[in-house]
């Protein structure tokens, strides 16, 4: 008799333990599915508002109709919303995301600076301002996909 009541209860315990293990590895592979689909979203948004502002800064370096001061104005507008980005990024990724990304945010700040200061398109120091910025945007991005393991999801 004890010996089928011993056996019962290390059966439930075996069960109970095994469906808690089992339980706790979903929960931890779901969180980190979580937190890989939240940094795609914030690497995703923070590269397409750079991006974007860096086109559009060179949009308005092309403008031969616009005066100086309209053209610090509205360098500066366009630039505005890539601070909310900048934040996200530093809180939730990693230093070693976080450091190139920041080279990314100030090459572009340093090319809407010149932009409205009166870099024109044809002007000489352009190339300068806009191998900057691409060079840090590669610098990024692989800072990111190694965060994401992105190259190592495709081998697999």
């Amino acid at each position: 008799m004890w010996t089928t009541l011993a056996a019962t209860l290390l059966g439930a315990f075996i069960a109970t333990g095994s469906s808690l293990l089992i339980e706790s590895w979903r929960d931890k592979r779901a969180s980190v599915a979580e937190w890989r689909q939240a940094r795609r979203e914030l690497y995703g948004l923070f590269l397409t508002e750079l991006t974007k502002a860096r086109g559009e800064l060179w949009t308005i370096s092309r403008d031969d109709q616009m005066a100086d001061q309209e053209r610090a104005v509205a360098a500066r507008s366009l630039f505005a919303g890539c601070y909310e980005q900048r934040y996200q990024l530093e809180v939730f990724a990693p230093r070693s995301v976080v450091e190139p990304a920041l080279d990314y945010f100030r090459s572009v700040r340093r090319l809407r600076d010149a932009v409205g200061r009166g870099l024109r398109w044809e002007d000489t120091e352009r190339p300068t301002h806009n191998d900057a910025v691409v060079h840090a945007l590669h610098a990024t991005r692989e800072a990111m996909r190694t965060d994401m393991k992105t190259d190592a999801m495709h081998t697999e």
